[in-house]
């Protein structure tokens, strides 16, 4: 099929979707070669392109007879997908998380399987739902539990065991057939979950769950945990009960009593009485108002008002009760239930709980927890009797979200890291640095601390909260280059000194450069203005299509030698510094066009065999 119609098709289907209609011909969608040239497009800029599978290959030599011939063993059935390759990545806790590598034909196909099932249920999902989604992310839940969660009294938190090891393929596969009529399409999908893993090079079947590492996997688990969404959404709708809470009863009275005092200086000032009783008038409603800012003025536990809150970020989710205690727990019993029953998941009741909303609960790494005012708020204009213009003081909302930066994250993360000892604030030298140079040892502490800082942009007081870890920070980084140059760190301190900032200056290829110290003054705490996050330019879309990989390998000439004698092959570069040994024309082009370079077989087996290819003596443009 064109490129074009298969485009059209895919645009298709969130129409469908929303319609609810069962989709089909999916599969007979997947034999376009098209298909396999963008999902090629978008995997191989990954960090793992050149990440082998089980089989040792990577994306390196990539043609476009190969994304043909799997489109055509796909579309024949022969296709069948191989085992992941397992191995072990350290987590936060100490413990071992395993990931699934899949072959690169595997990634290809997940790819394009990932494609067809975000159009279909992407129109579909929540937005209560947060992970893995488009214009979506940890700070956009997070941002909005701050924002729609005021009044919450109870938090409940609910830790899935092992969840994406223990997803039930058969109730997987029957949602899916809930939106989808395509037995092949989804049998292909069946293959995926079962296909196996190699650990240590046993091989070992899968009977439940899908491998994390896999392109289609998030997808997968979103669509499992779809159900539990709309579960909490019809919880929601029948939970709700009030438009807003009865007044507070001493509340209610303190307003009236000033109410009457302000109308016995209406009547005492009519009747000419003297100032002295009207200021002891004014004194008693000054005292009524200081003793009615220390009262709620509507009742916070009202039983004919209720709201329940819920939201998710892949399996991890948090539920705000506006109720009473045992409401809220009746609401995790239920919660627990529906997984055990319905989606067949087991909950961690040492990791679940509810808790109250003003101690707070962790939610992807932040410390969510209501917080009310201890002061009087700032001052508003109203509009009095006759149209007089008052300024009274604002009265502050009370069970406002803040999130906040745990200080056991700060800790582990200085820990783990290597900076020092947060108590006492003492900075350690890393002697993983001693053979680095001063440039690459200021950009891995920036990068470190301004990766871990951003995290924490949208927290409130997160500057106060990493004061601390900054100056370790910076302590560590001066007993580095103290350690490396063999000098006194004072001394270090003093070179760097810029201003009222710090930094190195270096060259590179005759030029000189800065390279500034990051430092929390340098953090922007503002939310992103859009709700669609990564807009692309024009511009960088114009410098996406001129450089995309596909359109180069159909314009079959060898960007070193310029011949048009194919085959032609990609080549992908593992770091750029692995180009120190080609032309400085090759290195500039894999630079700038991301790591690829389209060349024919002899060029690609010269350079792979450490000789420098043949160079055209014309460029042909």
């Amino acid at each position: 099929m064109q490129a074009a119609i298969i485009e059209k098709r895919i645009e298709s289907l969130p129409a469908l979707s929303r319609s609810g209609k069962r989709i089909n011909g999916l599969h007979r969608l997947m034999r376009s070669a098209h298909l396999y040239e963008r999902a090629y497009v978008r995997v191989s800029r990954n960090t793992g392109a050149l990440t082998p599978g089980i089989d040792g290959e990577t994306f390196d030599g990539m043609t476009l007879e190969k994304l043909a011939g799997l489109a055509r063993r796909v579309a024949e059935g022969s296709y069948r997908p191989r085992p992941v390759r397992r191995v072990y990545i350290p987590k936060a806790n100490g413990k071992m998380r395993p990931l699934g590598i899949p072959t690169i034909e595997d990634r290809l196909v997940q790819e394009v399987v990932r494609t067809i099932l975000e159009a279909i249920y992407e129109p579909v999902f929540l937005e209560q739902s947060h992970g893995f989604r488009p214009g979506k992310s940890c700070h956009t839940a997070l941002e909005s539990i701050r924002d729609t969660w005021t009044g919450c009294k109870w938090l409940i938190e609910v830790d899935v065991r092992a969840f994406f090891d223990t997803i039930d393929h058969g109730i997987l596969l029957k949602q899916l057939a809930k939106r989808i009529d395509d037995h092949r399409f989804i049998g292909l999908i069946k293959g995926m979950l079962e296909a196996g893993y190699l650990d240590d090079w046993v091989f070992e079947r899968t009977y439940s769950g899908t491998p994390q590492g896999g392109i289609v996997s998030p997808l997968l688990a979103n669509i499992y945990l779809h159900e539990l969404d709309v579960f909490m959404e019809e919880m929601r709708a029948g939970f709700d009960r009030g438009t807003r809470r009865k007044p507070h009863r001493a509340y209610t009275a303190m307003d009236a009593r000033i109410r009457r005092l302000r109308w016995k200086i209406d009547a005492l000032r009519a009747a000419g009485a003297g100032e002295a009783e009207v200021r002891e008038c004014l004194e008693r409603i000054k005292a009524v108002v200081q003793e009615r800012r220390t009262v709620p003025s509507v009742d916070p536990m009202d039983p004919n008002f209720r709201r329940l809150r819920y939201c998710r970020y892949a399996d991890d989710f948090l539920i705000g009760v506006i109720g009473s205690k045992a409401e809220a727990r009746e609401v995790m019993a239920s919660v627990q239930a529906f997984l055990a029953e319905r989606l067949n998941l087991a909950v961690s009741p040492e990791k679940s709980g509810v808790h109250a909303a003003s101690r707070g609960a962790p939610f992807l790494g932040y410390h969510v927890a209501t917080w009310t005012l201890p002061w009087a708020g700032p001052m508003v204009r109203r509009v009095g009797r006759g149209g007089r213009s008052l300024r009274v003081r604002y009265r502050p909302s009370s069970g406002n979200v803040r999130l906040r930066v745990p200080r056991d994250k700060v800790t582990a993360f200085c820990r783990r890291k290597g900076y020092g000892v947060l108590a006492t604030q003492d900075g350690r030298q890393r002697p993983q640095f001693l053979d680095s140079s001063d440039a690459e040892i200021v950009m891995a502490f920036n990068s470190e601390f301004r990766g871990f800082a951003n995290y924490y942009a949208i927290a409130n007081g997160a500057k106060p909260s990493l004061g601390v870890l900054e100056l370790v920070v910076f302590r560590s980084l001066l007993k580095t280059l103290a350690m490396r140059h063999r000098r006194k760190a004072w001394r270090v301190k003093a070179d760097l000194k810029m201003g009222t900032d710090y930094g190195i200056s270096y060259v590179v290829r005759g030029k000189p450069r800065v390279l500034k110290l990051w430092r929390l003054k340098h953090l922007k705490q503002a939310a992103w203005p859009s709700p669609t996050v990564d807009v692309i330019t024009v511009g960088n879309r114009l410098a996406m299509s001129r450089n995309d990989v596909v359109a180069r390998l159909n314009a079959e000439t060898c960007e070193v030698c310029n011949t048009t004698n194919g085959p032609f092959e990609v080549h992908h570069v593992r770091h750029l510094k692995d180009m120190e040994a080609a032309p400085m024309t090759l290195w500039k082009r894999s630079a700038r066009l991301r790591k690829t370079t389209v060349l024919c077989q002899r060029c690609h087996v010269a350079l792979h065999a450490g000789r420098q290819p043949a160079r055209a003596e014309s460029r042909v443009h």
